[in-house]
């Protein structure tokens, strides 16, 4: 009997296991598909985008997204903003060499992409 409820507990911990590592990091998601929408690669933007999601990308408007990150300058990185695990929500700054934007990302139930948006920032200028 012993011997089935160990055998059962290490199944228990493998498929436990499994389960999170199945878990997706909100933040790596959101740095690579900034990274795609830089590139204006849109099969890399809409990779991990849900159905809905993919269907309110166009070529077009990656183009346009693409042109105003590139205006900012070589891509540096996200930072987070803020983030609400229970509703899926998170936000990140996105940083380039002359400026910022926000990323707002919304994960659904199956860890896919539900919804990204970019927000422009206003961007201090240097003084002298």
């Amino acid at each position: 009997m012993k011997i089935h409820v160990a055998a059962a507990a290490v199944a228990f911990a493998i498929a436990a296991s499994a389960c999170a590592q199945n878990r997706v990091d909100p933040q790596v998601l959101a740095d690579q598909t900034t990274r795609s929408v830089y590139n204006a690669d849109y099969d890399g933007t809409t990779a991990h985008f849900d159905d809905a999601a993919k269907a309110q990308v166009t070529r077009a408007s990656l183009g346009d997204l693409s042109d105003k990150m590139r205006a900012l300058g070589a891509y540096q990185g996200l930072k987070p903003n803020s983030s609400d695990p229970s509703t899926g929500r998170y936000v990140y700054e996105a940083s380039f060499d002359k400026g910022t934007m926000l990323i707002e990302l919304r994960m659904d139930p199956d860890q896919k992409i539900a919804a990204y948006r970019v927000v422009p920032q206003a961007n201090a200028t240097a003084t002298h």
